[in-house]
């Protein structure tokens, strides 16, 4: 996949120019961003990940109904990662929350994309339609291919580590997965994704034992 992280940068600045002309303050978050994606110990959230974010937001972007609120918790929905206690959804979004008050974002759109940012934890199906169609842009890697979708179990493994304890919750989450009626809740994604998620899942499942 090619990593377009100029064009990445130039639709996170879109969506921020019109309540903010501190570009300085602007070039500084995105630095932070970059930063935080490109840490040595990520093999899987990374900017590729983001990038095939970004591209499953455009598969559904005519169906958003606050695609730049969408696009700017996709950025920060991982920006935190490895913390020991599972919170990693929860610092994410403080950190969405930080820069976008300090960007002068609206406060109610901060509030809907922490909401955003937070249903990625359980990617459970929500009232909201924008948050569905969210959620599923980031479960889409499920219902990739089989090469890719071996490249993201190995990135999932290296950044956890491969031990009998590793196994025992990756089996534990993939199982949540199938157990869900829908793993996607947009029709979209449900169409495009929910067979071959599905048969991934329980290849992944059995190659654990």
């Amino acid at each position: 996949m090619i990593i377009d992280v100029l064009q990445m940068k130039e639709i996170y600045f879109s969506c921020l120019k019109p309540y903010t002309e501190d570009i300085v303050l602007l070039e500084s978050c995105w630095n932070e961003v970059i930063v935080s994606y490109s840490d040595q110990r990520r093999a899987y959230h990374t900017l590729v990940h983001l990038q095939h974010f970004s591209n499953q937001l455009d598969l559904c972007k005519d169906k958003l109904s606050d695609y730049s609120t969408a696009y700017l918790a996709m950025i920060y929905h991982d920006i935190v990662y490895f913390m020991m206690d599972g919170s990693n959804e929860e610092k994410s979004a403080l950190v969405a929350v930080n820069h976008l008050n300090r960007l002068q974002y609206p406060s109610d759109l901060i509030s809907v994309c922490s909401e955003m940012i937070l249903a990625t934890k359980t990617h459970s199906g929500n009232s909201s339609s924008d948050i569905n169609y969210f959620i599923d842009a980031d479960m889409s890697i499920l219902g990739a291919d089989s090469g890719s979708y071996a490249q993201y179990a190995a990135g999932i493994r290296k950044e956890y580590g491969d031990s009998i304890y590793f196994d025992q919750g990756r089996k534990q989450v993939l199982q949540s997965f199938l157990n869900m009626e829908r793993i996607f809740k947009t029709d979209l994604f449900f169409d495009r994704y929910e067979k071959q998620a599905r048969l991934n899942i329980q290849q992944e499942i059995v190659s654990l034992g």
